[in-house]
């Protein structure tokens, strides 16, 4: 069975939330953490798929995934997406959604994961998101020095979107959405990397550009962008580029 990498599952997973939705009038909310923690639990199964080191520790128990998981307490604390490392204590296997690593707390992180999104308001929201990245690495590395830490950014090139966050029926337009697209993604590559060295600085990012809108009475259908301004194969910020820097991170630094 070809495997089908978490850049095209999210779409279809929007795809099928607008579905479930609309009939009901319950508005997709961009602030929601729903598609956030999708995205991640694909991310792990992308890792498993490339990394038979890492499938094999997961098959075996040695490392699990747990998500919204609280690092840290007070004011250096972070809700964390995703986080992986070995168990606090012995696991039975658990196949849950078909994966062959089990969910439960680790006792030490290996891999942290952020999963942010700009689906709407761009300029406002672009700059936050990188702050957001940047603290969550220094945070994240004051309470685990090794830990890999990786975010994951989804975009949305669609023209027009109605905000749950504005008054009703203001629809949010979208000019020159390709070029504050291309902006953001510029952004979140000249983010400072670690280079493979344990540092402060972020691992890695990935970046998945979607063509989403919320409009009811919009025809158009969720699709992945693949054309520029999205990230092209051999660029940092490309999922499935991604996916393979975080891969070698975690062999190396966990499971050699």
């Amino acid at each position: 069975m070809t495997h089908q990498y978490g850049n095209e599952r999210i779409v279809e997973y929007l795809r099928q939330e607008r579905e479930w939705k609309y009939p009901k009038n319950v508005p997709y909310h961009p602030r929601s953490d729903a598609h956030g923690g999708a995205q991640c639990r694909y991310f792990v199964d992308d890792l498993l798929h490339e990394s038979d080191a890492l499938r094999e520790a997961a098959n075996t128990g040695e490392v699990v995934y747990q998500e919204d998981y609280e690092v840290g307490e007070g004011g250096l604390s972070w809700n964390t997406d995703l986080v992986m490392g070995p168990p606090e204590e012995d696991v039975q296997l658990s196949l849950d959604e078909g994966r062959s690593m089990s969910r439960a707390d680790p006792e030490e992180i290996w891999l942290a994961v952020d999963a942010k999104s700009i689906m709407t308001e761009h300029q406002k929201a672009r700059r936050n998101r990188v702050r957001d990245i940047n603290s969550f690495a220094d945070i994240m590395h004051h309470h685990h020095n090794r830990a890999i830490t990786a975010g994951i950014l989804l975009i949305n090139l669609a023209e027009r979107f109605d905000s749950p966050t504005r008054d009703p029926d203001d629809i949010t337009d979208h000019p020159n959405v390709e070029r504050i697209v291309d902006e953001i993604l510029d952004m979140f590559r000249a983010i400072d990397r670690s280079g493979g060295e344990v540092s402060n600085n972020l691992d890695g990012a990935g970046c998945v550009v979607i063509d989403h809108t919320n409009l009811v009475d919009d025809d158009q259908q969720t699709r992945l962008v693949t054309e520029p301004p999205a990230p092209q194969p051999g660029d940092e910020v490309h999922y499935r580029t991604f996916v393979g820097i975080i891969r070698e991170l975690v062999e190396a630094r966990f499971l050699d």
